[in-house]
């Protein structure tokens, strides 16, 4: 069962990118052209006509080949991806035209443009130039030259389809190592401490399901609080078009005991047949390093159970919990080269992100208690201050004759400070409290800042927040310091009665736009210090434009 690349474009996009390697390609094409075309003119053996033809395709070609390699930079769309290799071969033909009887030449040719295609783009497209330049180099080697037996040409043209075959193998081999490395840097490049761990999980697991385009990735793990031999289960599952943040939810005991084989160290790898022809239902023990066949039945309920053609199920340990990652493929076979890889992910992959869990919890609980004494300080500071300030408020209220025009006024900033002690009094009490997790909380923190504004500066802010937003504790806490800067600065600095608060996902990107109108001519260019420099520290940055003449926004994007 062949283990193969599924996207060679994006499989060699970063072969494709390097320069050099690129450039000697194109060495190596411009010297056998050139080579050609000397042959060509100086060993060759067929009828003149045939050969002035082929040597000016030959020539127009390496002129062609000088211009790609002498100016890498100008090269045309045309002369790009697939259509070169693809041009060599047609080229071929000439080559077999123009050379006659020289013909190891051509072969040589032949092959280049095969290992090229090959190394680029793997079994499939090697296999398709194998075919091509094998029809090619038989008709044109029939045609021009007429006294060589076609048997023997036949046997050539074997001989060099077995040899593309290999290369094109061989090529394929290459890509694949080559993603499997890259999907292992992902896999370290996913876990961000700052994104917690809800959302590097989904995203390594939706990264797993992509490289090996199952329909599912699952991570089915014991609860570490509870254990394994109490049948408390958490499921996590990403399937394509799964949002950002797939949380893990309780399974039944028995389901999980479904999805769980008996042999909780081995591999398995299940892989349906055709009326009991074909398909096979193994297992690998790192003790035997061998497969071993297994009862069909088991696995089949479970592949029937994730309605899969094919799954692969290995072992994992995610900090104190056990379980399995399973990768479920509706209609492509997986084979053991995957199965033995998601073992490699499994033991080696996800250790970033299993390392993100522990220090995450070491700087969950170390912020705790940094909150908490703040939060002491603040009440034996802040707090005692405002409720003096309160009590000499009302004391000069008191004081004030029933007519006096300043009445109101004082009444309001005793409001204004009740209103501040209460707001300190919540904060200091969320702060002591156990930090709770979800994106309602952080929808709720922002619809009270909203409030706040509207109470204390009567400026109107709208908040429109995606349906499917979700950031987590750390980064959200992040964007509610940005969101709340940005509402202070419109109430503090403009004339706005109104004001949106825009928050959207866009692919791996966060954006924050945060809009005011104002009457007449736009305000002078200005640049948000305290916004621009939280942007910065969260990789992102801080845009001011102007969208119309009555309106300003301010964009801030943090990369996801």
């Amino acid at each position: 069962m062949a283990d193969t690349p599924l996207d060679k474009d994006a499989a060699c996009a970063a072969a494709q990118s390097d320069v050099a390697y690129s450039q000697l390609v194109a060495r190596i094409r411009l010297v056998l052209t050139v080579s050609a075309v000397l042959v060509a003119i100086l060993d060759h053996a067929g009828r003149g006509s045939a050969n002035l033809t082929a040597l000016m395709v030959l020539s127009a070609y390496a002129v062609l080949c000088a211009a790609v390699y002498l100016c890498p930079q100008c090269q045309p769309r045309w002369t790009r991806g697939k259509l070169r290799h693809r041009l060599d071969v047609a080229v071929s033909a000439a080559v077999v035209a123009a050379v006659g009887q020289a013909d190891i030449f051509p072969l040589v040719f032949l092959f280049f443009a095969i290992v090229v295609a090959s190394l680029r783009y793997g079994l499939a497209e090697g296999g398709r130039v194998t075919i091509a330049t094998v029809l090619l180099y038989y008709l044109a080697a029939l045609i021009t030259l007429p006294d060589v037996a076609p048997g023997r040409v036949l046997l050539r043209a074997v001989v060099l389809l077995a040899f593309g075959r290999v290369i094109a193998q061989l090529g394929e081999l290459h890509i694949l190592a080559a993603r499997r490395q890259a999907l292992l840097r992902e896999l370290n490049q996913v876990a961000n401490p700052r994104f917690g761990i809800e959302r590097s999980m989904t995203a390594a697991l939706e990264r797993v399901r992509a490289f090996f385009m199952a329909d599912s990735c699952l991570m089915l793990l014991a609860d570490p609080e509870q254990g394994q031999e109490r049948g408390v289960y958490a499921l996590r599952a990403v399937r394509a078009g799964s949002p950002d943040v797939v949380p893990a939810i309780p399974l039944d005991a028995a389901l999980a005991r479904a999805m769980l084989p008996e042999a909780r160290t081995d591999v398995f790898l299940y892989v349906r047949g055709w009326r009991a022809f074909g398909g096979c239902a193994l297992s690998y023990a790192d003790d035997s390093a061998a497969w071993s066949a297994q009862a069909r039945a088991s696995l089949g309920e479970l592949a029937e159970l994730l309605g899969a053609a094919s799954f692969i199920s290995v072992p994992v340990s995610f900090g104190r919990a056990q379980g399995r990652i399973i990768v479920a493929a509706g209609t492509r076979h997986l084979g053991r080269g995957d199965a033995l890889f998601l073992a490699r992910i499994a033991e080696q992959g996800l250790r970033a992100i299993e390392r993100i869990d522990l220090l995450d919890r070491i700087a969950s609980d170390a912020a705790a208690l940094e909150r908490k004494k703040i939060a002491l300080d603040l009440h034996d500071t802040a707090i005692q201050s405002y409720i003096g300030l309160q009590l000499g408020l009302v004391a000069l209220c008191r004081k004030a004759a029933p007519g006096n025009p300043l009445a109101p006024d004082l009444d309001r900033l005793v409001s204004m400070a009740a209103e501040v002690i209460a707001q300190l009094r919540d904060d200091t009490q969320r702060a002591c409290a156990t930090p709770g997790a979800g994106d309602a909380m952080f929808l709720a923190a922002l619809r009270r800042q909203a409030a706040q504004a509207m109470a204390a500066y009567a400026v109107e802010i709208r908040i429109d927040a995606a349906p499917d937003l979700a950031l987590g504790d750390r980064l959200g806490a992040e964007v509610l310091q940005i969101v709340r800067e940005g509402i202070s600065n419109v109430c503090r600095h403009t004339s706005a009665a109104t004001a949106t608060v825009a928050l959207r996902c866009a692919g791996a990107m966060l954006r924050i736009d945060i809009i005011n109108p104002h009457d007449g001519a736009a305000p002078p260019a200005f640049q948000p210090r305290s916004l621009s420099e939280r942007a910065a520290a969260l990789g992102g940055a801080a845009v001011v434009h102007h969208h119309s003449a009555n309106e300003t926004i301010v964009t801030v994007e943090i990369p996801l």
